[in-house]
């Protein structure tokens, strides 16, 4: 059974975070931490409900390309409680418009969607080089998040992942949340 949630750009009911956007108020003073880096989404832990995860990818895209799995994963996770979207527009991508994300729903195993917290990620490259040192390291898969069920008029300019999926994994002791790696097609 699979947990999914979906992008919704015409409700406001169920919703569990956002894509786009200003970062969350709670980076406001932990601007330091986000340096050179720009909110791409925030949504609640289907875990930890009082928890939402927050999602930070590089400026620079080559930084992106050249660090793109675990350990170098160039991409950032937070982990934190519910924050109201703040005023500052520094850390935007202007080429992704805001919208809202709507969900969880309990789907088949075999069924996907933007974000789905499943037993196992749905790969663009199957291709073990990109999990076997996370596990290896006690970390297991937890989040996918499928460029591939962006609503049409959300991107302005390019895919931020290549039309790709970005693979959380979350450490089997610690419980850490952290990008493992991403793929693009």
């Amino acid at each position: 059974m699979n947990l999914t949630a979906k992008i919704s750009q015409d409700t406001k009911e169920n919703i569990i975070g956002r894509i786009g956007g200003n970062i969350p108020e709670y980076f406001l003073n932990k601007v330091n931490e986000i340096d050179n880096y720009n909110f791409y989404l925030s949504f609640q832990n289907p875990q930890e409900k009082e928890k939402y995860i927050s999602v930070f990818i590089p400026k620079k895209y080559n930084e992106m390309i050249d660090n793109n799995i675990y350990p170098n994963c160039s991409i950032k996770v937070f982990v934190h409680s519910f924050s109201e979207e703040s005023n500052n527009e520094i850390y935007t991508i202007k080429g992704l418009n805001k919208a809202y994300i709507k969900g969880y729903k309990k789907v088949e195993s075999d069924v996907f969607n933007f974000i789905t917290e499943s037993k196992n990620p749905r790969l663009i490259q199957d291709e073990n080089y990109y999990f076997k040192d996370l596990e290896k390291n006690g970390y297991d898969f937890f989040i996918q998040i499928d460029e591939d069920y962006y609503p049409e008029n959300l991107i302005k300019e390019n895919y931020v992942f290549g039309y790709g999926a970005l693979y959380l994994y979350k450490h089997s002791i610690t419980a850490e949340i952290i990008a493992g790696f991403w793929q693009y097609s």
